[in-house]
């Protein structure tokens, strides 16, 4: 969709609707947009600013847009200076890609005053910039100094616009539609979502993603640790051998830098073992001992080691899962929550700030109207699992990859494979495969949680499996 100047004019006309309303609220739902509640004695308009290049416009919407619990430097500034304010103007600097949004507000001690947010879509270098009534610059969504343009774009700076954007666009039709803005609503409603999940999850991503590749070589390196001692035999049997033959290489091999032996471990075939040559042979003998005990002691702790290293790993993909499927900001902090406690994250410190209510379990029903639940993320997976269901209730999960622990409630009946299927068919669903795979299902009753494992972790022996091949018209189907 074009947002150009053209396009521009023709919103200015529609929006000319809100001059005369005052700002009652401000959010900052994503890094590139805002959204101001304007309050007029005839209702009440959310209108949306954003400059995200992909997606860039400016129009009320009817939606509500979730926000993040803690609000930005910047909306708090807007917050400060523009909250009460009254919308003055609409204006749109000689057909460029601009809007400019006048109003009438007051200072710190109650005296009226102008301000302004200047909106521009100018591709990657748009911005959202507030200005004071002498015109100098407040702040600005995106601030930006002499290193990085000729047009330097921080507080306490003289506003310049940008440059020209050379001759006018050529006509083009424009969309039949009785709104503009439900238009653009519409249109970018799928995109919206998409973009604002990506930026409240890639923090959370990069940082699992880090120590996920970060635990995975350390568990490597582990590995070839333990590979190493588990030949320390060689050195017992090097040790005992020196210590067998001590008196004749006193005589005979002091001083050597190695020892030319008879393994008889191995049918007396000759061996020949390294040696320090300052060393006495019975000397060379401790120092292979010693190697050997520390090997040994190496190889008891590196297999637990490795263990955990697995654990973590499993764990840390499990929550990449869950922030790639999230739906909403409550399921992304969540997750926040649950990093936090499990140590990948500092407790953020305490303040006054908007809470995220928890969002129950995903509910389905069965074509026989049996529940079907899904955890949203690893501690709810294991309240789900441990404290919410019964001992014949099933518990389904995909085989092999991360995905979320789903159970379907038995009422303490046998449930018809024909629910069996369709809750496997769920697991599958909701799972990092999201397509044909083999999930495996058990009474919850046979299901442990081993000391001290991760959230979302559990283990099991007797099971049974099924191939499932979820499709997005069966979830319609089945959702509660």
């Amino acid at each position: 969709m074009r947002f150009d100047g053209v396009f521009i004019q023709h919103l200015c006309s529609e929006l000319a609707q809100l001059v005369d309303t005052r700002i009652d609220k401000i959010h900052h739902p994503g890094k590139d947009e805002i959204v101001l509640q304007l309050r007029a004695r005839g209702g009440a308009y959310r209108l949306l600013i954003c400059v995200n290049q992909s997606r860039a416009r400016a129009g009320l919407i009817t939606k509500t847009i979730e926000n993040p619990p803690q609000p930005s430097m910047f909306c708090m500034l807007l917050r400060k200076h523009f909250i009460g304010a009254r919308l003055e103007a609409i204006t749109q600097p000689e057909l460029e890609r601009i809007l400019r949004f006048d109003f009438v507000g007051t200072n710190n001690i109650g005296e009226p005053t102008q301000l302004a947010l200047v909106a521009e879509f100018t591709g990657r270098h748009a911005n959202i910039i507030a200005l004071r009534e002498d015109g100098t610059i407040l702040d600005a969504l995106r601030r930006v100094d002499f290193t990085q343009s000729v047009r330097a774009i921080l507080p306490g700076l003289p506003y310049h616009p940008p440059p020209p954007g050379g001759k006018p666009p050529e006509p083009y039709a424009m969309p039949q539609c009785e709104s503009l803005s439900q238009y653009m609503e519409d249109f970018y409603a799928q995109r919206d979502q998409s973009q604002r999940q990506k930026q409240h999850t890639a923090q959370l991503l990069k940082l699992c993603e880090t120590r996920a590749a970060r635990a995975r070589r350390k568990t490597q390196a582990q590995r070839q640790e333990l590979t190493q001692a588990e030949n320390r035999e060689e050195l017992r049997i090097s040790a005992e051998l020196i210590l067998a033959n001590r008196v004749k290489l006193e005589q005979e091999a002091r001083g050597a830098t190695a020892y030319r032996l008879d393994n008889y471990y191995d049918e007396n075939k000759p061996l020949n073992i390294q040696v320090n040559p300052a060393l006495s042979p019975a000397q060379n003998a401790q120092h292979y001992f010693k190697k050997y005990r520390k090997a040994k002691t190496a190889a008891q702790l590196l297999n637990d080691f490795i263990e955990q290293g697995e654990a973590e790993v499993l764990y840390l993909e499990s929550v990449i899962d869950l922030l790639q499927r999230a739906e909403n900001l409550a399921d992304i902090e969540a997750l926040r929550d649950e990093l936090t406690r499990q140590g990948y994250l500092k407790a953020k410190p305490t303040k006054k700030m908007q809470k995220q209510k928890a969002l129950p379990p995903m509910e389905y029903k069965t074509s026989e109207a049996l529940r079907v639940l899904v955890g949203r993320n690893n501690l709810q997976n294991d309240q789900l699992t441990f404290k919410l269901a019964h001992g014949n209730d099933l518990w389904f999960h995909v085989k092999d990859y991360p995905g979320s622990h789903v159970i379907l409630y038995t009422a303490g009946q046998q449930p018809s494979e024909q629910c069996i299927v369709q809750a496997a068919q769920i697991a599958a669903w909701h799972s990092k495969v999201r397509g044909r795979v083999v999930v495996d299902y058990t009474p919850v009753k046979l299901l442990k949680k081993p000391p001290g494992a991760a959230p979302g972790q559990v283990i099991y022996h007797k099971y049974q499996s099924m191939v499932a091949t979820p499709t997005a018209e069966e979830m319609l189907k089945l959702e509660g």
